[in-house]
């Protein structure tokens, strides 16, 4: 079985020495035996936990909860994972919506004249480039238009929209803003 010293693991890893020391700290992962020369040696078992670390890592879980997984077995530890999945998918809502306010900010008058002449196609991709689908922009029409119905048209036809084009979309979103309060009825 192949012993690896600190620095060997760092390299292999791609991770910083002071960074596996500060896992040896936490108790997260503690070198198996020291060599003659008193250098720490990390086997198998401590090269899979230090993946798993960083698999934890890399979705997100601060060390604690890491250690808590690693100290956990079954359920618990798929415990620990949902709960981070859910305080996850909190934040994502929150952030959603905290997107669409800064997109009705944006479609306001003042920010409107002051910043640069978007046509449809401009804005569409820059809420496309935010990560807005169909869905997603229905749904903002819907809001925005529930909110400010003139101040909706006034941006709509800021784009350079037709007027049947403004129709057409205050319409759907007039529907999609039906169609939303009667899921939650």
């Amino acid at each position: 079985m192949t012993r690896l010293t600190l620095g060997r693991l760092a390299r292999e890893s791609g991770l910083s020495r002071s960074s596996l020391l500060h896992y040896e700290a936490l108790g997260l992962l503690v070198p198996v035996a020291r060599s003659t020369a008193g250098y720490r040696l990390y086997d198998e078992t401590q090269q899979e936990r230090l993946r798993a670390i960083c698999a934890y890592r890399a979705a997100g879980l601060p060390l604690a909860a890491i250690r808590d997984v690693l100290a956990s077995e079954g359920n618990a530890a798929a415990q620990i994972l949902e709960t981070h999945l859910m305080g996850l998918t909190a934040e994502i809502a929150r952030l959603k919506q905290r997107q669409n306010a800064i997109a009705t900010l944006l479609a306001q008058p003042s920010f409107r004249r002051r910043g640069k002449k978007r046509g449809k196609d401009a804005w569409v991709a820059m809420l496309r480039s935010a990560g807005f689908d169909d869905a997603e922009m229905d749904r903002w029409h819907a809001e925005f238009e529930a909110e400010n119905p003139d101040s909706h048209a006034a941006f709509l036809a800021s784009l350079g929209l037709t007027p049947k084009e403004v129709n057409a979309i205050r319409r759907r979103a007039k529907l999609t803003g039906n169609t939303a309060i009667s899921h939650v009825a």
